[in-house]
């Protein structure tokens, strides 16, 4: 299959994200509250199953993702990429029969406790069983496209075709097509399909796997070693990213959780262009540390600070400023999530304009570093989720998860660069950095405050409208990040050059 150049890839990914959020935000903000209004535990069931499963997949994958970019070449080079993708695939079979499957088969009410299910939802155990090991493979196939550098189908299979296929259960489960019972199952069977389309698309790009694995017993060593090592670090980050729903569920109820979920999926629109260009970046910045370029390497990390700060800093300026019309377009139930959306965004786009360093790190010899860096961040997570949260402590409710993991992850991306400044005397931010934050906070905040005596659609499209002309003649008069800006023409020229 034809390998597309990265700002096409990267362009095309936006394009299957944005398109996916739209459909995202047509079923989480009109089709699934008019589904299940009346019985929001239904729908918070799914989605903490989806939480959990999520959780637990990467931890499984036994960081597949990070050790294929690390070892590509190297493996590439002596013909043992067959033996490679054996070797990883080894432990989360093992992994998942152990912890996953045997659990939930012989000790189901035992692990209904762990994931604190209560009455009928205990019944779910094994269903999060099989999401997590749908969920794992998907992870496993989509590290292997991503090191190949191709991930245009895979990124529009995830998230917009799988979207289409979500919207159109919740709309047959409205109907009565398909009964309330019966929507568990259908996610799942979602689940099953993106795997078949991945799992079509490795194939068809050449995947082989040798079970028997690396025969180098010191590669192999190493490979264990740098894979244990990461994910011991990446567990910590994965569960950060889902703690918060979890905690919700645990500590409020179910019936909160679809509330923090929106609050969440209107803020993650901050992530479309983390998402598009993220699994480029990886194996580019694995590529240029297995050549020893340090400077390239940063090179790459700079470029992905900037577009992410500009581009996810646009979209939450949009977001900021549109508050007042979003509320009231919001279903009655989901209003007054405010300062839930904008902690969230915030949030998103600390981790994606970060997130160069944390590859550079882990593909680097001091990739150890993660470990503390990323366990500190949980440690400080659930104590302040146990306080934010309830009412024995400060009572903040959904605002007290969103600021728990915002504080937690902030802390430990500071000591991120302060590590990195150590060892290379290299410091991604810069006065561009505040620059971009200034130049879109402002406007955001003085639109926030003008509320045209218009319908709240039109006032959106207004101000969402002029926060993108601000923002595209900043960047290029005030030039506040040239090398993003010059890799936006570059994917637009490009992707018209391929038709």
């Amino acid at each position: 299959m034809a390998r597309h150049r990265v700002p096409v890839q990267a362009l095309r990914n936006f394009i299957s994200i944005l398109m996916g959020f739209a459909i995202g935000g047509l079923n989480n903000l009109v089709v699934l509250p008019w589904v299940f209004g009346d019985d929001r535990s239904t729908w918070g069931l799914v989605t903490f199953s989806a939480a959990w499963a999520a959780t637990l997949a990467p931890i499984l994958a036994f960081g597949s993702p990070p050790s294929m970019n690390r070892f590509r070449g190297r493996c590439e080079r002596e013909g043992t990429l067959a033996q490679l993708y054996g070797s990883l695939a080894q432990p989360g079979v093992v992994l998942f029969s152990l912890f996953i499957v045997l659990p939930a088969l012989l000790f189901p009410e035992t692990s209904a406790d762990i994931l604190g299910l209560q009455g009928e939802k205990r019944s779910v155990v094994r269903p999060i069983a099989l999401l997590t090991g749908l969920q794992t493979c998907q992870v496993y196939f989509i590290s292997f496209l991503s090191s190949n550098l191709k991930t245009s189908l895979a990124t529009f299979t995830q998230e917009t075709l799988f979207k289409i296929g979500y919207l159109a259960l919740v709309t047959a489960v409205g109907y009565g097509i398909v009964s309330r019972p019966q929507f568990l199952p259908g996610f799942i069977c979602l689940y099953a399909l993106v795997l078949s389309i991945l799992f079509a698309q490795a194939m068809a790009n050449g995947f082989k796997i040798d079970l028997r694995g690396i025969r180098d017993r010191n590669l192999l060593r190493e490979l264990r070693w740098y894979s244990g090592t990461m994910i011991l670090g990446s567990s910590a980050s994965i569960i950060i990213s889902q703690i918060d729903i979890i905690m919700v569920g645990r500590l409020m109820s179910l019936e909160w959780v679809p509330l923090f979920a929106i609050a969440s999926f209107i803020a993650a629109v901050v992530q479309i262009p983390k998402r598009a260009v993220g699994r480029l970046w990886y194996p580019l910045i694995a590529s240029a540390m297995d050549k020893v370029d340090v400077t390239e390497a940063f090179r790459i990390v700079k470029l992905n600070h900037q577009t992410v700060l500009l581009t996810s800093g646009w979209i939450l300026a949009c977001i900021c400023a549109c508050l007042p019309e979003l509320n009231a377009l919001l279903h009655e139930d989901f209003r007054g999530l405010n300062t839930v959306i904008l902690t969230v965004g915030c949030l998103r786009i600390i981790e994606g304009s970060a997130s160069g360093s944390l590859m550079i790190l882990g593909q680097s010899k001091h990739y150890s570093w993660l470990i503390a860096l990323n366990w500190g961040m949980v440690f400080i997570a659930i104590p302040l989720n146990l306080f934010f949260i309830p009412e024995s402590g400060l009572g903040l409710g959904l605002w007290g998860a969103a600021m728990a993991t915002l504080v937690a992850r902030g802390t430990s991306i500071l000591c991120r660069q302060w590590v990195i400044w150590h060892i290379w005397r290299r410091f991604t931010p810069s006065a561009h950095s505040l620059g971009i934050i200034l130049c879109l906070g402002a406007p955001a905040c003085l639109l926030t405050m003008w509320t045209p005596d218009t319908h709240a659609l039109l006032s959106l499209l207004l101000k969402s409208v002029a926060i993108t002309l601000w923002t595209a003649g900043a960047a290029h008069w005030l030039k506040m990040a040239p090398e993003a800006t010059a890799f936006a023409l570059k994917s637009l020229a490009r992707s018209g050059g391929d038709h």
